[in-house]
């Protein structure tokens, strides 16, 4: 088949999940796959922007290659995401109209999204939306509204919605009032590269994080919702009534709020016992992971929560980490009781909960060895992209 993605981030630049995963294990399959982005924070004056097209080897699957393309943009951030609403008017219609794609995945709301099913339509293209979020909440933003009523109309109009979980799938048929086909499909993760290593010691002497510590970890992007501002307060608190006597708190990512949550550890006076990585390589992940001894997902329940399956979750399970989640509709959807996770409802309760998960080595054990057989059982790679190669061959055959 010949495959479009669509999506309004970077390829290249996009902390790696299913965006890179699917379209390049697709790619490996001998399908001939085309990437649709947005060159996100591209500057003219410091070093330029990506090439307007270009076939690329895979970011996980190095032995793939596929196209990607993206609309002008002048490089300058802010005006290059308004400008592309426009630009990519004419840029879907000529890759569209010159590729003969058999089938669209889009990913890409407010920026390109009623766009491709404009052009999609025209040139009988059938277009599967992959619902990993709701958009018009993921970030703060004044244009919520707006975003919403894009959601709206692409829910109700693609001609297959696929949610990542069953929460999430819900939703879109809720919102758009679908009439037409939905399915879920659950993230694929590949189990063979998160598995547990040991870290070097050069990578604890940098951290400042010792052998005997119990570390608590996250990982992923720092959204507002993230609950990581009262993670560090109660960790604070924990320090200083001695309940977390051989504690660390180690957090691997970064993003709208980092500035704010280092300021926050600067003024506990927390340095010592709080460490940031940044972002780190998806090849390295699993090291960094594996300084863990418990991993938590504080998110606070909310509409963009509940309907979502962190992926970070999926990862941490994959790699047998004992997790404290907050109890998310789509998480407890799927992985219910069987994965070991325990459930808190605040940040402020999973941090205490993984601080007592921690010393508990009998319980960690028995959730490490039900994380790993949960995930085997439900987010094998190749199974996943098993189902989603048929779904798109099945779409295929409706045009």
């Amino acid at each position: 088949m010949k495959i479009l993605f669509v999506h309004e981030v970077s390829y290249r630049k996009k902390v790696i999940f299913e965006m890179h995963e699917f379209p390049e294990l697709l790619a490996e399959r001998g399908h001939e796959v085309t990437f649709f982005d947005f060159d996100e924070g591209a500057q003219f004056w410091d070093g330029g922007i990506t090439p307007r097209e270009d076939v690329i080897s895979g970011r996980v699957h190095l032995k793939s290659n596929l196209r990607v393309v993206r609309p002008f943009q002048l490089g300058i951030p802010g005006v290059d995401r308004i400008l592309a609403t426009l630009t990519s008017w004419f840029a879907l219609k000529t890759v569209i109209e010159k590729s003969h794609f058999d089938t669209i995945v889009l990913l890409a709301v407010p920026t390109y999204g009623l766009q491709t099913l404009h052009w999609a339509r025209k040139y009988g293209v059938p277009v599967t939306f992959r619902a990993l979020d709701v958009s018009h909440k993921i970030r703060n933003n004044l244009l919520g509204w707006a975003i919403k009523q894009v959601e709206k109309r692409i829910y109700n109009r693609a001609d297959l919605v696929l949610g990542n979980n069953p929460a999430m799938t819900a939703y879109c048929e809720r919102l758009g009032k679908r009439t037409k086909p939905s399915k879920t499909l659950l993230a694929p993760v590949d189990l063979s590269h998160f598995k547990s290593v040991t870290p070097s010691a050069k990578l604890r002497d940098e951290l400042g994080i010792g052998a005997a510590d119990k570390v608590i970890a996250y990982m992923g992007s720092f959204f507002y919702f993230s609950g990581l501002d009262e993670i560090i307060k109660t960790f604070g608190q924990e320090v200083e009534t001695g309940n977390a006597v051989g504690s660390k708190l180690l957090l691997i990512g970064g993003g709208e709020q980092d500035a704010e949550l280092r300021k926050h550890v600067e003024d506990l006076n927390l340095e010592e016992v709080v460490k940031f990585t940044g972002f780190v390589n998806y090849a390295h992940l699993p090291e960094y992971l594996s300084l863990a001894t418990v991993a938590i997902n504080p998110l606070k329940k909310s509409l963009v929560t509940d309907t979502a399956l962190p992926h970070k979750v999926l990862q941490y399970l994959a790699l047998g980490l004992p997790v404290v989640s907050t109890p998310l509709d789509g998480l407890k959807a799927v992985f219910g009781d069987s994965a070991g996770i325990r459930w808190a409802n605040t940040p402020a309760e999973i941090l205490k909960v993984a601080l007592a998960f921690a010393t508990d080595e009998t319980g960690r054990a028995e959730a490490s060895k039900l994380a790993k057989k949960s995930v085997a059982e439900r987010l094998s790679l190749d199974g996943a992209v098993d189902q989603l190669e048929q779904i798109l061959l099945e779409l295929k055959g409706t045009k």
